[in-house]
């Protein structure tokens, strides 16, 4: 059932608060997290399909690693604040879990991809990094162009193909493909990090009626 209620935004969020300001933020990338994992995942999203749907899940799927390397960096934020861990210690236990697995899952993916993917094909686009796909690419390889005579009916096609060559520079031609779909089955299990931001708030929510100015 859903349920609609209004919230105060003082009483939320009130001013001078770094952890009410650190949990606002994890409410926005929440949100930004679900639309980007819905449109990896999803099998088509025809207005956003013109191109080809590989496409739509790569572009998803590169402003995913920003948003969670910004999750990380709220969660890491968080940690610092001493109140937020006197308040996580009387929660229920899988509160606490959800959070330090969080944590430990969200590091091991910084260190393993999001630092290196963001900073290449994520946040922006490295030109070195383009033209050193471009160098080794086998000079046989084609890729398609779709034309047309007005501008919503032309799409470069290539570009995803593209973009999977200098995602995979140092993964043969004939095995990206496969390299680069196994990727983004690693990064949609990520969404685990949703439910694990809805704890964190739900746990907010609870901490911020148990104060006396909350009522």
């Amino acid at each position: 059932m859903i349920r609609i209620k209004p919230m105060r935004f003082s009483r939320w969020f009130p001013p001078d608060d770094p952890v009410a300001a650190a949990v606002a933020r994890l409410c926005i990338l929440r949100e930004d997290l679900f639309i980007e994992l819905n449109g990896i995942v999803a099998d088509s999203l025809e207005s956003l399909d013109a191109n080809l749907s590989e496409f739509r899940k790569l572009y998803f799927w590169r402003n995913s690693l920003r948003t969670l390397e910004e999750v990380r960096s709220s969660l890491n934020q968080l940690n610092t604040e001493q109140g937020f861990r006197e308040s996580l210690k009387v929660e229920l236990p899988e509160v606490q879990r959800a959070f330090e697995e969080l944590k430990k899952e969200l590091k091991k993916a910084y260190e393993d991809m999001l630092y290196k993917l963001r900073s290449t094909i994520g946040a922006h686009l490295d030109q070195t990094v383009i033209q050193d796909a471009l160098n080794n690419m086998d000079p046989r390889r084609e890729g398609l162009v779709q034309l047309g005579d007005i501008r919503g009916k032309i799409h470069y096609k290539f570009a995803g193909e593209l973009l999977i060559a200098i995602l995979l520079r140092d993964t043969p031609d004939k095995d990206q493909q496969a390299k680069f779909e196994e990727m983004l089955r690693m990064s949609a299990s990520v969404s685990r990090a949703l439910g694990a931001i809805d704890d964190i708030v739900a746990w907010y929510a609870r901490d911020r009626k148990r104060r006396p100015e909350v009522g």
